[in-house]
């Protein structure tokens, strides 16, 4: 059976600077009620712990026993409980693929943050999923398939529309699918994209496409800001360029690209599981649709 806590306060305190006042003053409390406590403490053991002469304390064999264990114990509590106040938030390292990471993971961070101010992260990206160790991440957000080790679920349906500059636009004579295929068309997959989305739209591909070719949807997109062409995007990629009005999208003509769904991959057995789950409500909030 333990002794209680705060007699045990008081009693070491005392013991300590041998004075029942000076341990009142240190704990903040009158000295009568340290008086009290180690009386409760001694009457807990069975023996008498101090001898009050005078003004003075001293410990009796008793007291010099239970001291030097008391002692040696609140060192070690005061020892860790500095150890774990200065240890910095719980990092949380996100690995997500370049296009959701800049253009729309990274600038809402600050929100998580704001929500959670226990929790820190740490954003990686890569382009393609063998560009990174994902044993290195709690979390992985990405087209990729997931990583062994990881059970996955799908951020949202994600469609895929046409974008192109506001001037590309206004260059347009009519509402057919098929004359976007008169201009440059920017792909990240050596055509397949674009390819697909002919097929969608029901439409023959003609011999020669004025293909454009680069490594990543989020290039494709930027590329087309520059007022000249068609690329494929999504929400995730062209939102914030659709919001600012530098982009415009043709989402009558959007498709579900194969490939393009986002996954939520993460670690069912990871050391950050409470951070794993609060990042997911936070991720899951914020892809909820905003209210009209």
């Amino acid at each position: 059976m333990l002794p209680p806590l705060k007699a045990l306060q008081a009693f070491e305190a005392t013991a300590r600077l041998k004075s029942f006042s000076k341990a009142a003053e240190q704990l903040y409390v009158t000295q009568s009620a340290v008086s009290h406590q180690v009386k409760l403490l001694e009457d807990f053991i069975g023996q008498p712990l101090l001898l009050r002469q005078n003004k003075s304390v001293e410990l009796t064999q008793s007291g010099d026993m239970l001291y030097s264990v008391v002692r040696d114990c609140f060192v070690r509590l005061n020892s860790v409980t500095q150890h774990l106040l200065n240890q910095p938030p719980v990092q949380l390292k996100i690995l997500a693929q370049t296009s959701i990471a800049v253009e729309w993971l990274a600038p809402r961070l600050e929100l998580f943050k704001q929500q959670h101010p226990e929790l820190d992260t740490l954003l990686d990206m890569a382009s393609m999923a063998n560009n990174a160790d994902p044993e290195l991440y709690d979390i992985i957000l990405g087209t990729w398939p997931a990583p062994a080790g990881f059970v996955s679920r799908q951020l949202r349906t994600e469609f895929w529309y046409p974008v192109c500059a506001p001037a590309q636009f206004q260059l347009l004579k009519t509402d057919n699918a098929a004359e976007l295929l008169h201009y440059p068309l920017y792909s990240s997959e050596t055509g397949e994209d674009w390819q697909l989305w002919c097929q969608h739209q029901q439409l023959r591909s003609p011999a020669a496409m004025q293909l454009r070719y680069v490594n990543l949807a989020l290039l494709a997109t930027k590329a087309v800001t520059a007022g000249s062409g068609f690329a494929l995007s999504n929400d995730f990629i062209a939102g914030t360029a659709l919001a600012s009005g530098q982009l415009v999208a043709l989402r009558q003509f959007s498709y579900q690209l194969p490939w393009g769904q986002y996954q939520l991959h993460y670690k069912t057995d990871s050391i950050q599981s409470t951070a794993v789950a609060h990042f997911i409500q936070w991720l899951t909030e914020q892809l909820q649709p905003v209210a009209a």
